[in-house]
């Protein structure tokens, strides 16, 4: 996996990735992963939202969510706010890969 310091943030952007999902069984394990690595009742519905309680997250949730729509003019907004509330290029990058292996997975 991923950095530890990464846990919560790639489980509330898989959450957020998955908000549109029909499968009851994939969201409740993606809900479980997030339990597992210490997220609330409350983080988890934020994440199913597209928002969280921590701002550097929101930032993430927006830019992973923009990637995942496909939509360029979104997805460099909420990269410019993700790069002015403290995160840098390179987390972007690890966020925005994550969210391309997610498809990815996603599509077969």
């Amino acid at each position: 996996m991923a950095d530890p310091g990464y846990e919560r943030i790639l489980s509330q952007l898989k959450l957020a990735l998955l908000n549109d999902c029909g499968c009851e069984d994939t969201l409740s394990r993606a809900e479980e992963d997030a339990r597992d690595v210490g997220l609330s009742g409350a983080d988890i519905d934020a994440a199913l939202g597209e928002r969280s309680f921590d701002v550097r997250t929101t930032a993430v949730l927006a830019l992973g969510c923009a990637v995942k729509n496909g939509d360029a003019a979104a997805r460099d907004a909420a990269r410019e706010r993700a790069l002015a509330v403290g995160l840098t290029a390179e987390e972007l990058d690890f966020f925005t890969g994550f969210v391309a292996e997610f498809r990815e997975l996603a599509q077969k």
